[in-house]
């Protein structure tokens, strides 16, 4: 039997691209996972939500209690920007100010920038859900902060939730 030149062509395409796709996603974990070992820590304090959807399992939805003087500060613009935030001793961010994304300012030593998306009044600032291995809500209903890395260019990286004595859960 002979084997035809366009199988082997085509055999070795999808070999190829599978082979790319599988580097580009393990440059992507070795990426994060430098990013969540490396990252600037900044916790963020979590605004009540329900912790529950029948329809997708078992998440707890993420709001996060600065995203109120976001919205306030871009006075119904639609923007990307920078939040400064100064940070605690117990590294708790808390609003400062919106900061033009097009030139990039300096933080103070107790300050950090993070990248901030506003669109019809909806600010993309992190992740907005968490998900958990069903059964486990009541564990995380004690959440009352979010624990991020934060990058060089300001992105944040949701580490884990933390307790009202910042304890992990």
């Amino acid at each position: 039997m002979k084997s035809n030149p366009q199988v082997k062509i085509s055999i070795g395409i999808v070999l190829g691209l599978t082979l790319a796709l599988l580097a580009f996603i393990n440059w992507d974990i070795a990426k994060r996972e430098a990013w969540l070992a490396k990252g600037k820590i900044v916790r963020l304090e979590l605004a009540p939500v329900d912790p529950r959807s029948l329809m997708q399992g078992d998440y707890m939805i993420l709001n996060y209690r600065i995203l109120a003087d976001i919205r306030a500060a871009a006075e119904g613009e639609n923007l990307n920007a920078y939040v400064r935030v100064k940070l605690n001793e117990q590294r708790i961010g808390s609003f400062v100010a919106l900061e033009s994304i097009y030139q990039r300012p300096d933080a103070a030593s107790d300050e950090t920038l993070l990248q901030v998306r506003i669109r019809s009044h909806q600010v993309k600032l992190a992740t907005n859900g968490y998900f958990f291995q069903e059964g486990h809500g009541e564990r995380y209903e004690a959440a009352k902060y979010g624990e991020f890395r934060v990058n060089q260019k300001g992105e944040l990286l949701l580490d884990r939730l933390l307790d009202e004595e910042l304890t992990p859960l």
